[in-house]
């Protein structure tokens, strides 16, 4: 499998992407996938927040207020955009600027990030402490062997396991609920629409997201999931 995204197609009209946000390589998938299937939605794992903060980085900086998890997060996106030359949702920009290309709509799909950063300050403080800590060692560390990202979409439902047993909190409301939201906005789309739909989502979300749409508006009895893996050559 390739360290640079997968192309996944689940029923008749809907395609996901799934992403490494990091990975410079993954806003080329995007783009090639959307100029080959030309489709009518292009949906993106952002709302409207955070859409403008990767427009206008500047104006959109982590505040105090969103508490120290989110602020943990945040630096560690930046800091590992910096080392690979690409920052966090680059394949995004790039989804919008090529669906406009082709003509299609966009649509933001994910849980509006005021209420991910409600959950974050509810998490319990021993979590909270656990997130700090291995945070900041990640911080130190990550310098020191360099990156590759080759391998981050390898074994990712071990990943995941050892990620939810960690942070069970913390996973409800990065993955569970945001998950939640995501699949019933790809639900309404299809539904109001007729023609192909791509979606754009991390990594780690594709296999929940596939599964949870698999099957919605098909006819009785036709379900179809295929997967394609894409790297750069």
């Amino acid at each position: 499998m390739s360290g640079h995204g997968e192309i996944r197609k689940v029923g008749s009209r809907l395609v996901l992407v799934g992403t490494v946000h990091v990975d410079p390589a993954s806003a080329a998938l995007v783009r090639e996938t959307v100029l080959s299937l030309r489709p009518e939605v292009v949906a993106l794992e952002l709302d409207a927040d955070r859409l403008n903060a990767l427009r206008n980085p500047r104006a959109s900086r982590p505040s105090l207020s969103a508490g120290p998890s989110f602020l943990v997060m945040a630096l560690l996106e930046r800091f590992a955009g910096q080392l690979t030359g690409s920052v966090p949702g680059l394949e995004m920009l790039e989804a919008v600027r090529t669906a406009q290309t082709v003509g299609a709509r966009v649509e933001l799909i994910d849980r509006p990030i005021g209420a991910t950063i409600a959950g974050l300050k509810k998490l319990p403080l021993r979590e909270k402490v656990r997130i700090g800590i291995d945070g900041l060692a990640s911080l130190i560390l990550l310098p020191l062997g360099g990156v590759d990202l080759s391998g981050l979409t390898e074994a990712v439902e071990s990943q995941l396991d050892v990620f939810r047993s960690r942070y069970p909190s913390l996973s409800k409301v990065l993955l569970d609920d945001r998950e939640t939201y995501m699949a019933r906005s790809i639900k309404r789309i299809l539904d109001q629409s007729q023609g192909k739909v791509i979606g754009v989502v991390g990594f780690g979300h594709l296999a929940s997201l596939a599964k949870a749409v698999e099957g919605y508006r098909e006819e009785p009895g036709y379900s179809t999931s295929l997967t394609w893996t894409v790297g750069s050559s």
